[in-house]
């Protein structure tokens, strides 16, 4: 990699290292990107290769743990595009409009399951490949597993006919030994892998949690593929809280989670708070709802004033019920008027309920002419992250221009909730 920089009077520039100098290995492992840097720039005792011209020299470091190198590298790491294809996967069913190229992005790579969080398949992984990731602790991982059988797995990600796929309960095992955590996803597809049971049985020891989560089918979906019904979501939640009750007492943690979405398909209460524990699955949408309850009525107690006026929030046919009964205790506390419209989506089919996959077009038709009053107040899953822009292209901008009122942009929880819809200042 070549060096951009290198900082004054750091540990590099002593040792004579220029900007345009090439850094090659560490202990004889090739600098594959910025991560080998990461990894040994925390170490104390070390030999960095680094080529000058046409010089090579190995530098034996030693320094304090938390003592920077000073070298500035390239910190962008291509996408390794998945190989998989999958009988459910999102990106396949993404609508033929001419969407953003960064959408059909298939990213199965594992060094951003590390750094963003991203689920991986593991399936491009090779075994020097997993002794890297051991070797220079990339850890925790997010994997998405599916199922433990390995034909059932092939069969789900559309591999059948391709090269042979590794074992996932060797990668797992493999993985939970070298000291690398794991968190792990099944995605449900009914009459598929119905052997939840048994993939909780086969990955628990190895994983540090586990989220069940419902199939996503858009209007575009595999035919071969059922929406989850109150039944499956049912049979699926009785599951996870079997598993629940029995590894709490014997690992401390209940360990496996079932989505918000099977929840309400299946009829029952979201469970409490506590019960979600660190939350450590709450990207994957595991106790969302939980999470939002407790924020509000906290945000709730802490705010004794504010001004409400005529407002409006739109959400998703999920979130609807949620949201609309939280506004109404905002109006009774607080005064003013606070309109509450569920969002049915149009652009990837009316089976998609959840917010964070309404877009801008959807918002417009639906509440054109609508009483919207002072502002609109929309959920920032509703965007690309770091953007204004939701999935379909039409930005925030456009929507205010074109429904003529201006919007506020919260973060999805209780209290930024809260503090929206009186007035109170919120970071997004």
């Amino acid at each position: 990699m070549k060096i951009f920089s290198v900082a004054k009077d750091s540990v590099a520039a002593e040792l004579g290292i220029r900007a345009g100098d090439e850094l090659l290995a560490f202990d004889g492992y090739p600098v594959i990107d910025v991560l080998d840097y990461d990894y040994y720039n925390s170490s104390e005792c070390f030999v960095m290769r680094i080529r000058s011209g046409g010089e090579i020299t190995d530098c034996r470091i030693e320094k304090e743990e938390d003592e920077d190198l000073g070298l500035e590298l390239d910190r962008e790491i291509s996408v390794r595009s998945c190989r998989n294809h999958c009988v459910f996967c999102f990106v396949d069913q993404l609508p033929p409009e001419d969407l953003r190229s960064t959408l059909r992005v298939k990213d199965d790579d594992y060094r951003h399951s590390f750094i963003f969080g991203n689920y991986v398949t593991l399936t491009n992984v090779t075994d020097r490949e997993l002794e890297r990731i051991i070797r220079i602790k990339l850890s925790p991982l997010y994997v998405s597993v599916h199922t433990s059988d390995h034909a059932l797995r092939k069969k789900l990600l559309g591999t059948e006919g391709a090269p042979e796929i590794p074992d996932i309960m060797a990668q797992l095992r493999k993985l939970h030994s070298g000291g690398i955590r794991v968190h792990a996803q099944v995605v449900y597809c009914p009459g598929i892998n119905d052997d939840v049971d048994q993939t909780i049985r086969d990955i628990s020891p190895y994983t540090e949690s586990l989220a069940i989560v419902p199939v996503g089918l858009t209007k575009n979906c595999n035919p071969a593929l059922k929406h989850i019904d109150k039944e499956s979501a049912s049979r699926i939640v009785d599951v996870v809280e079997k598993w629940q009750t029995k590894l709490l007492p014997e690992r401390g943690t209940r360990y496996v989670f079932a989505s918000d979405e099977l929840y309400l398909a299946a009829g029952r209460q979201i469970p409490p708070y506590e019960t979600y524990e660190d939350f450590y699955q709450i990207e994957n949408g595991i106790g969302l709802i939980a999470a939002f309850r407790h924020d509000f009525e906290a945000a709730m107690e802490q705010f004794r004033a504010g001004n409400v006026g005529e407002i409006s929030i739109a959400t998703g046919v999920s979130a609807y019920p949620l949201i609309a009964a939280c506004a109404a205790k905002v109006e009774k506390k607080f005064g003013g008027k606070i309109h509450v419209y569920e969002i049915r989506n149009k652009f990837f089919g009316e089976s998609v309920t959840v917010a964070g996959l309404v877009v801008g077009s959807d918002l417009l038709r639906q509440l054109k002419g609508k009483p919207l009053g002072d502002r609109l107040i929309l959920p920032r899953i509703m965007l690309r992250e770091f953007t204004d822009v939701f999935l379909d292209g039409y930005t925030v901008k456009d929507l205010e221009r074109d429904l003529g009122v201006p919007i506020k942009i919260i973060q999805p929880d209780g209290e930024s909730f809260v503090r929206g819809l009186i007035g109170e200042e919120d970071n997004v």
